[in-house]
């Protein structure tokens, strides 16, 4: 959801709603990627740890049903996975459950994306 909007305030247009989800997935792709590059004992984030990290860049508005839609759009088109399998994560100290990876074509759309906008947000 785009700051500035009320908590709970429907898109006006399907053009701004369909704009809204797009940067909500490139976000969530910066995500993914951020966590691939730190070389973590697991890989990929969970879906709540992707709605705290995307509420502490986005603002409090932020829809857990919202990016879970944006998560399933991104599956859909092979530009994130999931690893369905629970495993112990020493930095979490915690077993984690299904996780959301970006795949070799999610990094191919993000490098074309941040290349049209020439700069990394």
């Amino acid at each position: 959801m785009r700051a500035g909007r009320s908590p709970g305030a429907m898109p006006e247009t399907p053009q701004e709603l369909a704009r809204e989800l797009s940067e909500e997935m490139l976000e969530l792709l910066k995500l993914l990627n951020r966590a691939e590059e730190e070389h973590r004992d697991v890989n990929g984030y969970e879906l709540s740890e992707l709605v705290h990290l995307l509420g502490k860049i986005r603002g409090p508005t932020v829809d857990p049903p919202a990016v879970e839609r944006a998560l399933t759009v991104l599956v859909a088109n092979r530009l994130a996975a999931v690893a369905p399998d629970e495993e112990y994560a020493w930095e979490r100290g915690r077993v984690v459950g299904p996780r959301y990876l970006i795949t070799t074509r999610g990094k191919e759309f993000l490098v074309a994306r941040i290349g049209r906008v020439d700069r990394i947000e």
